[in-house]
Protein backbone atom coordinates (compact mmCIF):
# COMPACT_ATOMS: atom_id res chain seq x y z
CA UNK A 1 0.00 0.00 0.00
CA UNK A 2 2.90 2.42 0.63
CA UNK A 3 4.36 2.16 -2.86
CA UNK A 4 1.43 3.87 -4.72
CA UNK A 5 1.52 6.75 -2.25
CA UNK A 6 5.24 7.37 -2.83
CA UNK A 7 4.75 7.21 -6.58
CA UNK A 8 2.11 9.90 -6.44
CA UNK A 9 4.34 12.12 -4.30
CA UNK A 10 7.17 11.86 -6.80
CA UNK A 11 4.88 12.83 -9.65
CA UNK A 12 3.70 15.97 -7.82
CA UNK A 13 7.26 17.09 -7.13
CA UNK A 14 8.20 16.58 -10.79
CA UNK A 15 5.31 18.79 -12.02
CA UNK A 16 6.20 21.58 -9.57
CA UNK A 17 9.83 21.47 -10.68
CA UNK A 18 8.89 21.70 -14.37
CA UNK A 19 6.58 24.64 -13.70
CA UNK A 20 9.28 26.46 -11.74
CA UNK A 21 11.80 25.93 -14.51
CA UNK A 22 9.36 27.29 -17.11
CA UNK A 23 8.74 30.42 -15.09
CA UNK A 24 12.44 30.91 -14.55
CA UNK A 25 13.17 30.88 -18.28
CA UNK A 26 10.37 33.38 -19.01
CA UNK A 27 11.34 36.12 -16.55
CA UNK A 28 14.52 37.34 -18.32
CA UNK A 29 12.60 37.84 -21.59
CA UNK A 30 9.96 40.01 -19.91
CA UNK A 31 12.68 42.13 -18.23
CA UNK A 32 14.38 42.91 -21.58
CA UNK A 33 11.16 44.20 -23.12
CA UNK A 34 10.38 46.57 -20.26
CA UNK A 35 13.84 48.16 -20.53
CA UNK A 36 13.28 49.31 -24.19
CA UNK A 37 11.88 52.92 -24.23
CA UNK A 38 11.18 55.61 -26.96
CA UNK A 39 13.85 57.87 -25.41
CA UNK A 40 16.49 55.19 -25.86
CA UNK A 41 15.40 54.66 -29.46
CA UNK A 42 15.62 58.44 -30.16
CA UNK A 43 19.11 58.49 -28.67
CA UNK A 44 20.18 55.60 -30.84
CA UNK A 45 18.67 57.16 -33.99
CA UNK A 46 19.91 60.69 -33.22
CA UNK A 47 16.67 62.64 -33.33
CA UNK A 48 16.02 66.17 -32.09
CA UNK A 49 14.55 66.59 -28.65
CA UNK A 50 13.83 70.34 -28.92
CA UNK A 51 13.32 73.21 -31.40
CA UNK A 52 12.65 76.63 -29.88
CA UNK A 53 12.52 80.21 -31.22
CA UNK A 54 12.86 82.90 -28.59
CA UNK A 55 9.57 84.81 -28.25
CA UNK A 56 7.92 83.05 -31.22
CA UNK A 57 5.56 80.06 -31.24
CA UNK A 58 5.80 77.23 -33.75
CA UNK A 59 2.74 76.17 -35.68
CA UNK A 60 2.59 72.94 -33.62
CA UNK A 61 4.01 71.42 -30.46
CA UNK A 62 7.42 69.82 -30.98
CA UNK A 63 7.66 66.07 -31.46
CA UNK A 64 10.81 64.18 -32.39
CA UNK A 65 8.88 62.27 -35.04
CA UNK A 66 7.43 65.43 -36.72
CA UNK A 67 9.87 66.81 -39.27
CA UNK A 68 8.08 69.96 -40.60
CA UNK A 69 7.60 73.19 -38.60
CA UNK A 70 6.78 76.81 -39.44
CA UNK A 71 6.25 80.23 -37.86
CA UNK A 72 5.24 83.75 -38.98
CA UNK A 73 6.80 87.03 -37.85
CA UNK A 74 6.11 90.69 -38.59
CA UNK A 75 8.27 92.77 -40.90
CA UNK A 76 9.67 94.55 -37.84
CA UNK A 77 11.44 91.29 -36.84
CA UNK A 78 14.77 91.23 -38.76
CA UNK A 79 16.23 88.14 -37.01
CA UNK A 80 15.45 85.22 -34.71
CA UNK A 81 17.22 83.38 -31.87
CA UNK A 82 17.00 79.62 -32.52
CA UNK A 83 17.83 76.71 -30.20
CA UNK A 84 18.01 73.07 -31.31
CA UNK A 85 18.91 70.12 -29.12
CA UNK A 86 19.53 66.43 -29.83
CA UNK A 87 18.49 63.50 -27.66
CA UNK A 88 21.84 61.84 -28.43
CA UNK A 89 24.79 63.75 -26.92
CA UNK A 90 27.10 62.11 -29.47
CA UNK A 91 25.12 63.40 -32.46
CA UNK A 92 26.29 66.29 -34.63
CA UNK A 93 23.81 68.99 -35.73
CA UNK A 94 23.95 71.31 -38.75
CA UNK A 95 21.62 74.17 -39.76
CA UNK A 96 21.76 74.96 -43.46
CA UNK A 97 25.10 73.17 -43.62
CA UNK A 98 26.68 75.01 -40.66
CA UNK A 99 27.58 73.00 -37.57
CA UNK A 100 25.89 74.15 -34.35
CA UNK A 101 26.18 73.08 -30.72
CA UNK A 102 23.26 71.19 -29.21
CA UNK A 103 21.38 73.26 -26.66
CA UNK A 104 23.13 76.56 -27.56
CA UNK A 105 21.11 79.53 -28.90
CA UNK A 106 22.14 80.95 -32.30
CA UNK A 107 21.05 84.19 -34.07
CA UNK A 108 19.84 84.11 -37.67
CA UNK A 109 18.85 87.03 -39.91
CA UNK A 110 15.58 86.99 -41.86
CA UNK A 111 14.75 88.31 -45.29
CA UNK A 112 11.22 89.33 -46.17
CA UNK A 113 9.17 86.41 -47.37
CA UNK A 114 10.15 82.77 -46.87
CA UNK A 115 13.19 81.69 -44.83
CA UNK A 116 14.01 77.96 -44.67
CA UNK A 117 16.23 76.32 -42.05
CA UNK A 118 17.28 72.72 -42.80
CA UNK A 119 18.29 71.02 -39.53
CA UNK A 120 20.20 67.74 -39.89
CA UNK A 121 21.06 65.37 -37.00
CA UNK A 122 23.76 62.70 -37.55
CA UNK A 123 24.30 60.05 -34.87
CA UNK A 124 27.69 59.08 -36.30
CA UNK A 125 26.60 55.71 -37.73
CA UNK A 126 25.31 56.79 -41.15
CA UNK A 127 21.89 57.56 -39.72
CA UNK A 128 20.64 61.11 -40.36
CA UNK A 129 17.35 62.77 -39.45
CA UNK A 130 16.36 66.01 -41.21
CA UNK A 131 13.93 68.64 -39.90
CA UNK A 132 12.65 71.67 -41.84
CA UNK A 133 11.78 74.98 -40.14
CA UNK A 134 10.12 77.65 -42.34
CA UNK A 135 9.89 81.26 -41.10
CA UNK A 136 7.66 83.70 -43.02
CA UNK A 137 8.60 87.36 -42.49
CA UNK A 138 5.89 89.80 -43.61
CA UNK A 139 6.75 92.31 -46.37
CA UNK A 140 7.21 95.99 -45.54
CA UNK A 141 4.02 98.10 -45.79
CA UNK A 142 5.67 101.56 -45.53
CA UNK A 143 4.83 103.71 -48.58
CA UNK A 144 5.79 107.14 -47.21
CA UNK A 145 8.17 109.66 -48.75
CA UNK A 146 10.92 111.03 -46.55
CA UNK A 147 11.60 114.10 -48.72
CA UNK A 148 10.97 115.69 -52.13
CA UNK A 149 13.55 118.03 -53.69
CA UNK A 150 12.73 120.28 -56.68
CA UNK A 151 15.27 121.79 -59.08
CA UNK A 152 13.09 124.94 -59.27
CA UNK A 153 10.22 126.31 -57.22
CA UNK A 154 9.04 125.73 -53.67
CA UNK A 155 6.47 123.30 -52.29
CA UNK A 156 3.46 124.89 -50.63
CA UNK A 157 2.84 123.89 -47.90
CA UNK A 158 6.23 122.64 -46.74
CA UNK A 159 6.77 118.94 -47.34
CA UNK A 160 5.42 116.39 -44.87
CA UNK A 161 5.48 112.60 -45.26
CA UNK A 162 1.74 112.42 -44.59
CA UNK A 163 0.78 115.39 -46.81
CA UNK A 164 -0.21 114.37 -50.33
CA UNK A 165 -1.16 117.65 -52.13
CA UNK A 166 1.19 120.54 -52.89
CA UNK A 167 1.33 123.63 -55.09
CA UNK A 168 4.39 124.88 -56.96
CA UNK A 169 4.80 128.10 -58.99
CA UNK A 170 7.72 128.54 -61.41
CA UNK A 171 8.59 131.35 -63.86
CA UNK A 172 8.09 131.00 -67.58
CA UNK A 173 11.78 130.34 -68.22
CA UNK A 174 11.53 126.94 -66.48
CA UNK A 175 10.41 124.51 -69.22
CA UNK A 176 11.62 121.41 -67.32
CA UNK A 177 11.65 120.59 -63.61
CA UNK A 178 13.62 117.77 -61.95
CA UNK A 179 12.06 116.01 -58.97
CA UNK A 180 14.08 113.89 -56.51
CA UNK A 181 11.76 112.05 -54.10
CA UNK A 182 13.23 109.77 -51.40
CA UNK A 183 11.23 107.04 -49.66
CA UNK A 184 11.37 106.29 -45.95
CA UNK A 185 12.05 102.59 -46.68
CA UNK A 186 14.57 101.44 -49.28
CA UNK A 187 12.26 98.54 -50.15
CA UNK A 188 9.70 100.96 -51.66
CA UNK A 189 9.63 101.91 -55.35
CA UNK A 190 8.86 105.43 -56.63
CA UNK A 191 7.42 106.53 -59.97
CA UNK A 192 6.94 110.08 -61.25
CA UNK A 193 4.22 110.25 -63.93
CA UNK A 194 4.60 106.45 -64.42
CA UNK A 195 8.40 106.72 -64.88
CA UNK A 196 10.59 104.86 -62.40
CA UNK A 197 12.74 107.29 -60.42
CA UNK A 198 16.54 106.87 -60.53
CA UNK A 199 19.16 108.29 -58.15
CA UNK A 200 19.26 111.45 -60.32
CA UNK A 201 15.51 111.99 -59.98
CA UNK A 202 12.97 112.40 -62.77
CA UNK A 203 12.81 115.29 -65.28
CA UNK A 204 9.30 116.48 -66.26
CA UNK A 205 8.46 118.93 -69.05
CA UNK A 206 6.16 121.77 -67.97
CA UNK A 207 3.55 123.31 -70.26
CA UNK A 208 2.57 126.94 -69.77
CA UNK A 209 -0.23 127.20 -67.23
CA UNK A 210 -1.32 124.50 -64.79
CA UNK A 211 -0.33 120.83 -64.83
CA UNK A 212 -0.06 117.99 -62.33
CA UNK A 213 2.85 115.73 -61.45
CA UNK A 214 1.95 112.41 -59.82
CA UNK A 215 4.43 110.75 -57.45
CA UNK A 216 3.40 107.13 -56.72
CA UNK A 217 5.14 105.28 -53.86
CA UNK A 218 4.62 101.51 -53.73
CA UNK A 219 5.54 99.62 -50.57
CA UNK A 220 7.16 96.20 -50.66
CA UNK A 221 3.78 94.57 -49.96
CA UNK A 222 2.18 96.41 -52.92
CA UNK A 223 0.31 99.17 -51.07
CA UNK A 224 0.46 102.54 -52.89
CA UNK A 225 0.43 106.18 -51.79
CA UNK A 226 -0.08 109.07 -54.23
CA UNK A 227 1.49 112.51 -53.83
CA UNK A 228 0.28 115.23 -56.25
CA UNK A 229 2.22 118.37 -57.22
CA UNK A 230 0.04 121.07 -58.82
CA UNK A 231 2.53 123.02 -60.96
CA UNK A 232 1.83 126.48 -62.40
CA UNK A 233 4.26 127.77 -65.03
CA UNK A 234 3.89 131.51 -65.66
CA UNK A 235 2.97 132.80 -69.11
CA UNK A 236 5.56 134.45 -71.34
CA UNK A 237 5.95 138.25 -71.30
CA UNK A 238 5.55 140.16 -74.60
CA UNK A 239 7.96 143.11 -74.78
CA UNK A 240 7.33 146.05 -77.17
CA UNK A 241 9.95 148.12 -79.06
CA UNK A 242 10.51 151.30 -77.01
CA UNK A 243 12.38 152.97 -79.95
CA UNK A 244 9.05 153.56 -81.68
CA UNK A 245 7.85 155.69 -78.79
CA UNK A 246 11.14 157.62 -78.74
CA UNK A 247 10.96 158.39 -82.47
CA UNK A 248 7.32 159.37 -82.24
CA UNK A 249 7.99 161.72 -79.36
CA UNK A 250 11.00 163.21 -81.16
CA UNK A 251 9.04 163.85 -84.35
CA UNK A 252 6.19 165.37 -82.38
CA UNK A 253 8.51 167.73 -80.54
CA UNK A 254 10.24 168.73 -83.82
CA UNK A 255 6.97 169.53 -85.56
CA UNK A 256 5.73 171.50 -82.58
CA UNK A 257 8.88 173.59 -82.46
CA UNK A 258 8.74 174.23 -86.23
CA UNK A 259 5.14 175.44 -86.06
CA UNK A 260 5.96 177.68 -83.13
CA UNK A 261 8.86 179.29 -85.00
CA UNK A 262 6.77 179.82 -88.11
CA UNK A 263 4.02 181.53 -86.15
CA UNK A 264 6.55 183.71 -84.42
CA UNK A 265 8.04 184.84 -87.71
CA UNK A 266 4.67 185.64 -89.20
CA UNK A 267 3.68 187.67 -86.16
CA UNK A 268 6.84 189.71 -86.37
CA UNK A 269 6.29 190.76 -90.03
CA UNK A 270 5.29 194.44 -90.60
CA UNK A 271 1.61 195.08 -91.27
CA UNK A 272 0.41 191.96 -89.47
CA UNK A 273 -1.56 192.29 -86.32
CA UNK A 274 -0.93 190.07 -83.39
CA UNK A 275 -4.56 189.07 -83.48
CA UNK A 276 -4.21 187.51 -86.93
CA UNK A 277 -1.85 184.80 -85.67
CA UNK A 278 -3.27 181.27 -85.92
CA UNK A 279 -3.77 179.51 -82.65
CA UNK A 280 -2.06 176.18 -82.05
CA UNK A 281 -4.83 173.60 -82.02
CA UNK A 282 -2.55 170.64 -80.91
CA UNK A 283 -3.62 169.34 -77.52
CA UNK A 284 -1.28 170.00 -74.65
CA UNK A 285 -1.75 166.51 -73.11
CA UNK A 286 -0.27 163.36 -74.62
CA UNK A 287 -2.78 160.47 -75.24
CA UNK A 288 -1.60 157.04 -74.07
CA UNK A 289 -1.29 154.30 -76.66
CA UNK A 290 -0.74 150.55 -76.50
CA UNK A 291 2.84 151.03 -77.62
CA UNK A 292 3.60 152.98 -74.47
CA UNK A 293 3.18 149.83 -72.32
CA UNK A 294 6.55 148.25 -71.63
CA UNK A 295 5.19 144.70 -71.38
CA UNK A 296 1.99 142.70 -71.44
CA UNK A 297 1.20 139.37 -69.74
CA UNK A 298 -0.83 136.85 -71.70
CA UNK A 299 -2.92 134.53 -69.57
CA UNK A 300 -3.71 131.08 -70.91
CA UNK A 301 -6.75 129.11 -69.78
CA UNK A 302 -6.25 125.35 -69.61
CA UNK A 303 -8.30 123.27 -72.03
CA UNK A 304 -7.08 119.93 -70.65
CA UNK A 305 -9.88 119.64 -68.09
CA UNK A 306 -12.84 117.35 -67.48
CA UNK A 307 -16.31 118.81 -67.37
CA UNK A 308 -17.62 115.75 -65.52
CA UNK A 309 -16.47 112.40 -64.14
CA UNK A 310 -18.62 109.55 -62.83
CA UNK A 311 -18.17 105.89 -61.86
CA UNK A 312 -20.57 102.95 -62.10
CA UNK A 313 -20.40 102.18 -58.36
CA UNK A 314 -19.10 103.89 -55.24
CA UNK A 315 -19.52 106.77 -52.81
CA UNK A 316 -17.38 109.90 -53.39
CA UNK A 317 -15.68 111.82 -50.59
CA UNK A 318 -16.55 115.12 -52.34
CA UNK A 319 -18.43 116.44 -55.37
CA UNK A 320 -16.44 116.47 -58.60
CA UNK A 321 -15.19 119.82 -59.90
CA UNK A 322 -12.89 120.47 -62.85
CA UNK A 323 -10.14 122.13 -60.84
CA UNK A 324 -9.93 119.45 -58.11
CA UNK A 325 -7.78 116.51 -59.13
CA UNK A 326 -7.78 113.88 -56.34
CA UNK A 327 -10.83 111.99 -55.00
CA UNK A 328 -11.53 108.96 -52.80
CA UNK A 329 -14.34 106.59 -53.77
CA UNK A 330 -15.61 103.92 -51.34
CA UNK A 331 -16.84 100.63 -52.88
CA UNK A 332 -18.08 97.36 -51.41
CA UNK A 333 -15.52 94.70 -50.48
CA UNK A 334 -16.74 92.26 -53.15
CA UNK A 335 -16.47 94.78 -56.01
CA UNK A 336 -13.92 93.58 -58.58
CA UNK A 337 -14.30 96.20 -61.35
CA UNK A 338 -15.77 99.64 -62.05
CA UNK A 339 -16.59 101.62 -65.18
CA UNK A 340 -15.49 105.26 -65.46
CA UNK A 341 -17.18 107.92 -67.57
CA UNK A 342 -14.91 110.99 -68.02
CA UNK A 343 -16.09 113.83 -70.28
CA UNK A 344 -13.62 116.50 -71.44
CA UNK A 345 -14.44 120.21 -71.56
CA UNK A 346 -12.86 120.46 -75.01
CA UNK A 347 -13.77 118.03 -77.77
CA UNK A 348 -10.15 118.14 -78.99
CA UNK A 349 -8.81 116.70 -75.73
CA UNK A 350 -7.52 113.14 -75.43
CA UNK A 351 -8.42 111.07 -72.33
CA UNK A 352 -6.39 108.07 -71.14
CA UNK A 353 -7.35 105.91 -68.15
CA UNK A 354 -4.29 104.14 -66.79
CA UNK A 355 -2.63 104.72 -70.17
CA UNK A 356 -5.53 103.25 -72.14
CA UNK A 357 -8.86 104.33 -73.61
CA UNK A 358 -10.57 101.39 -71.89
CA UNK A 359 -13.10 102.69 -69.36
CA UNK A 360 -13.68 99.49 -67.32
CA UNK A 361 -10.98 99.02 -64.69
CA UNK A 362 -10.19 95.96 -62.57
CA UNK A 363 -9.94 96.64 -58.84
CA UNK A 364 -7.04 95.10 -56.95
CA UNK A 365 -7.67 92.43 -54.33
CA UNK A 366 -6.27 94.56 -51.53
CA UNK A 367 -8.17 97.39 -49.87
CA UNK A 368 -6.98 100.20 -52.17
CA UNK A 369 -6.77 100.76 -55.94
CA UNK A 370 -5.39 103.99 -57.48
CA UNK A 371 -6.54 105.04 -60.98
CA UNK A 372 -5.05 107.91 -63.00
CA UNK A 373 -7.03 109.79 -65.68
CA UNK A 374 -4.82 111.94 -67.94
CA UNK A 375 -6.40 114.69 -70.09
CA UNK A 376 -4.18 116.11 -72.89
CA UNK A 377 -4.90 119.08 -75.15
CA UNK A 378 -1.98 120.09 -77.37
CA UNK A 379 0.87 121.00 -74.98
CA UNK A 380 -1.36 121.09 -71.90
CA UNK A 381 -2.00 118.12 -69.63
CA UNK A 382 -3.95 117.48 -66.43
CA UNK A 383 -4.08 114.33 -64.30
CA UNK A 384 -7.05 113.33 -62.15
CA UNK A 385 -6.58 110.60 -59.52
CA UNK A 386 -9.31 108.30 -58.17
CA UNK A 387 -8.48 106.24 -55.08
CA UNK A 388 -10.93 103.35 -54.65
CA UNK A 389 -11.17 102.17 -51.02
CA UNK A 390 -12.83 98.81 -50.36
CA UNK A 391 -15.03 98.57 -47.29
CA UNK A 392 -13.59 96.33 -44.58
Amino acid sequence: MKEPIQSKALNVMLVISMVWMGVGTYIPTAYAETNTSPVQEDQQEGKLSKIEIEGIKLDQLFSADSKEYSATVKNEVPSIKLLVESSNPDSSITINGQTVISGVVGAYSLQTGENKFIISVDNGSNSTNTYTLTIMRAENDNNLLQSTILSKGQLSPNFSSTGIDYKVVVPNDVPVITIKPTSVETTSTIKVNETLVTKDGAAVELPVGESDIIIAVTAENGEKRIYTLHITRAAAEIKTNTNTNTNTNTNTNTNTNANANANSNQNNKPGLSQSTSQPNNRPNSTQPTSQQASSLTVEKTSKALLSSLSVSEGSWDSTFTSDEFTYHVTVSSDMDEVTLNPIAKSSNSEILIEGSTKETIKLEDDSKTIISIIVTNEDDRKTYVLVFDKES
